[in-house]
């Protein structure tokens, strides 16, 4: 897919998920998952700052927001879903920034008590690694999140529950020991 087709791609929804430029981003079934993956990792780490790749329904990004975080920036670079966002934002009265940029394209020298991964990693995984090496320090917690584990055993990952007899992984590592997980339902 070329990028300014998923910088312009519609929103859609359907049945069973949501779609921009009509590539999954998330499944429907997933939402209490994700805010119950979030919470978890709040238990654990009480973070104040947050930066998260992604949007979607904003399932996660208002999870954190009922957590207590105080900074949350959030980068998205669908169009549609970036003014979604900006729409969302107005109901909190914390510091939400919301950039329409993809990862890649953030530069900063913020540090964050925790890395939210949530993107879609079928865009230019190559130039989002490259450029979270450059703002992202070696050991800044990093998290990302799958209904199924990849090839690790789930008693690899720090966060693990069960719900409606699926299991879920939060994974959770300091960054540069990250192994991505591959979203799977």
């Amino acid at each position: 897919m070329e990028l300014q087709e998923w910088i312009d791609g519609a929103f859609k929804e359907t049945d069973t998920d949501y779609t921009i430029a009509g590539m999954n981003i998330l499944y429907k079934e997933e939402k209490e998952y994700l805010k119950k993956g979030v919470k978890l990792l709040c238990d654990k780490l009480h973070p104040s700052s947050v930066l998260e790749f992604g949007f979607g329904k904003g399932w996660t990004a208002t999870e954190f927001q009922a957590q207590g975080v105080k900074r949350h920036v959030i980068l998205e670079p669908n169009k549609e879903n970036y003014q979604m966002a900006l729409d969302w934002k107005d109901k909190y009265d914390t510091d939400v920034e919301i950039v329409n940029i993809f990862s890649w394209q953030y530069e900063t020298d913020e540090k964050f008590d925790l890395v939210y991964d949530d993107r879609l990693e079928a865009i230019s995984e190559e130039r989002h690694e490259i450029q979270m090496k450059k703002i992202i320090p070696l050991k800044q917690w990093y998290a990302g999140n799958a209904l199924q584990s990849d090839n690790r055993k789930i008693s690899d990952y720090p966060i693990f529950f069960k719900m409606d007899g699926i299991n879920y992984v939060q994974s959770l590592a300091k960054y540069g020991e990250y192994k991505s997980c591959q979203l799977s339902i």
